[in-house]
């Protein structure tokens, strides 16, 4: 059983900071970053607690792939920023993607706004923003993912306390 700890848009913390938030947050087996991570990042140097899943962002420097595919526990997921082509403004557009990208799970930021839905056989979660959010009340958020039960559960940073998402309305695209 694998929970996957999701986060996006860490901007400005420092690598001490995101340290110290992989120390605080329990019961995770890896990790997904989905861009834009903090300036000085060196994925050489850096080490994470758990196996870190990370792609480039729209402000990010070092040398990471623009998105990512891979496997966890038998659930396939792609990552990206979402900046590129605009995916992150309308994330269903993520559905056309899976003929070349077959994924169970898409992860994406760079809108600092937490999303969820589900559709099909898919999941889409933008994690929102550790550093800078932009959602209303304002939190600073992270997901988690199990793959075992396909739940996905948010969070407030720095209360770990349960947020609600609201998902939008389910339907086929």
């Amino acid at each position: 059983m694998s929970q996957i700890l999701i986060i996006s848009d860490t901007h400005f913390l420092r690598e001490h900071d995101l340290e110290e938030f992989f120390n605080t947050v329990k019961g995770y087996d890896a990790i997904i970053h989905c861009g834009d991570i903090f300036l000085g990042f060196d994925p050489k140097t850096f080490h994470a607690p758990k196996p870190l899943y990370i792609c480039r962002g729209n402000n990010d420097f070092a040398n990471l792939e623009q998105t990512l595919q891979f496997e966890i526990d038998g659930t396939l997921f792609y990552i990206t920023h979402g900046h590129i082509n605009h995916l992150s403004y309308e994330p269903l557009e993520f559905l056309n993607l899976r003929k070349d990208y077959p994924a169970n799970v898409f992860c994406f930021g760079h809108t600092h706004i937490p999303y969820f839905n589900e559709v099909d056989d898919v999941t889409l979660i933008n994690p929102g923003s550790l550093a800078l959010p932009r959602n209303y009340p304002r939190h600073r958020t992270y997901a988690i993912y199990d793959t075992v039960t396909r739940q996905t559960h948010f969070y407030d940073y720095p209360t770990l306390e349960e947020i609600i998402v609201p998902q939008p309305t389910k339907g086929k695209k």
